[in-house]
């Protein structure tokens, strides 16, 4: 509801411009943090998180790998905060087979919320092992710097390590397909689109974008907001441009040549608003943002254009040649849309029941 709101009021939809070839569209979208399970169920973790303290400083390991998202910075700035550092005082070792834990991988918006709340469990652990040394030593922990508690703690304790990890909750269906659960944690979003849209060519011009998000808790603001536009710019791609098409059997773009996306030259001004609403299962609150934003694009986009020209679009991209399709029929008095009428009937193989396992019994990965 904040996002709507957001969104709404600084876009002024219910006040927007009424005349021919400009719209305006609005939607709403929801997003998983991950899945529950894991296709195959086991006891394994879904990430694991190894901290080492030495004379070299602060070491983390894990699994999971940086691809561009941010994921390195908000682990190191969850492991930091516990630790009193700076994130820059934190080395990382990350999706290195020889030496870091179980990661799951980089996918469906796991990152942040698995991988993070590891993370914070052993660095949690390793504060604990900090803290009592120095309690044991006579001192307070506010007397003493980050690396005089480290000597305290080494000498009273060895070689300084601790692991965290996580596992969602368990909650699954009985059917397979269901079997990896809902998410732990869900984010939201809405968005308004402000596009022109010429009836003679088909032509759509996209004016701006309002985007909300609500991302729990966000560790890197900076991060949140660069998830988001990126979310944007994907879901502008697929709204308008982007397409997997066929004639005879033969892929009709068969390169970045022919299959386009936008440039920054294509991207309209993006407002983006970061709401928190601190979940309870993500660290500190947080929950996913790198592909939730995406979500409500493309629909607000089709509902701009029928705001605009007063047909729908029910398939994407929005070309020109459905949108003169669609004008086409609704001058003719036909229902001015393009796009499938109905779904196919699919004939699925019966359903294949999974029993879950045993709460006792032991399964390993396969």
């Amino acid at each position: 509801e904040e996002c709507t709101d957001r969104v709404i009021d600084a876009s002024r939809f219910h006040d927007r411009e009424r005349r021919p070839g400009h719209g305006m569209g609005f939607a709403i979208s929801s997003y998983l943090s991950g899945a529950g399970t894991a296709i195959y169920w086991n006891d394994m973790p879904h990430s694991e998180v190894q901290i080492k303290v030495d004379r070299g400083g602060v070491t983390a390991y894990c699994g999971a790998m940086e691809i561009g998202q941010g994921s390195d910075s908000v682990l190191a700035t969850i492991v930091a905060e516990e630790l009193g550092l700076q994130p820059s005082d934190i080395r990382l070792v990350t999706a290195d087979t020889d030496t870091t834990p179980i990661d799951l991988g980089s996918y469906s918006s796991r990152v942040t919320f698995m991988a993070g709340n590891a993370a914070l469990e052993a660095a949690r652990k390793m504060r604990a092992l900090l803290v009592e040394a120095v309690e044991a030593s006579g001192r307070g922990i506010d007397d003493v710097t980050f690396e005089e508690a480290s000597m305290l703690a080494e000498a009273r304790f060895g070689t300084l390590t601790t692991a965290g990890s996580y596992t969602p909750p368990k909650i699954a269906g009985p059917y397979k397909g269901s079997g990896v659960g809902p998410s732990p944690a869900y984010s939201y979003s809405a968005c308004v689109v402000d596009v022109d849209a010429d009836a003679r060519t088909g032509l759509i011009r996209v004016n701006k974008v309002w985007i909300a998000h609500d991302v729990g808790r966000a560790i890197n603001p900076l991060l949140v907001e660069g998830q988001v536009e990126g979310s944007v710019y994907m879901g502008l791609g697929e709204a308008l441009m982007e397409e997997q098409a066929f004639r005879k059997g033969l892929h009709k773009w068969p390169s970045m040549l022919e299959y386009k996306s936008p440039t920054f030259l294509d991207m309209p001004e993006v407002e983006t608003f970061i709401v928190e609403t601190i979940d309870p299962e993500g660290p500190y609150g947080a929950k996913e943002a790198g592909q939730g934003p995406l979500l409500p694009v493309p629909p607000a986009v089709c509902a701009a254009v029928h705001d605009a020209l007063g047909v729908w679009i029910d398939e994407i991209p929005v070309t020109p040649e459905k949108v003169i399709e669609a004008l086409r029929r609704k001058e003719k008095g036909e229902p001015p849309r393009y796009g499938p009428q109905r779904f196919p009937p699919i004939p699925y193989p019966p359903t294949i029941k999974v029993e879950p396992p045993p709460k006792d019994a032991a399964i390993t990965a396969i």
